[in-house]
């Protein structure tokens, strides 16, 4: 059973740091995994204290980085729609200015 815990969090951290599958977790997914990292690190190092320290913050990161890969998606959309709005408004300022400001026509023939 423990071979099959560890396999399953190893498991659940290689997928957390895969961007395009963070879309597919959830905030509840990732705690779980930091759950089991934890419980892992818990039993692998019982008797040692000093490794589980070193355990637990590498549980902790893979934590943030899902967490966040997560909070990243779900904000994706609207930030992709903001940058195209930004875009659109440049795009519509640089037409009017060039309206409101030909440039003037250059004088046919040899210049000086």
């Amino acid at each position: 059973m423990m071979k099959w815990l560890f396999v399953s969090v190893m498991l659940t951290l290689a997928l957390a740091s895969q961007p395009a599958l963070a879309d597919q977790k959830g905030h509840g997914e990732c705690a779980a995994a930091f759950d089991a990292c934890l419980n892992d690190c818990n039993t692998r190092f019982k008797d040692d204290t000093a490794k589980r320290a070193a355990c637990v913050p590498q549980c902790s990161g893979s934590y943030a980085a899902c967490d966040a890969g997560v909070a990243y998606d779900k904000a994706k959309p609207w930030f992709e729609e903001k940058a195209q709005e930004t875009k659109k408004f440049f795009e519509d300022m640089i037409e009017d200015f060039k309206k409101e400001n030909p440039e003037p026509e250059k004088p046919e023939g040899k210049s000086i």
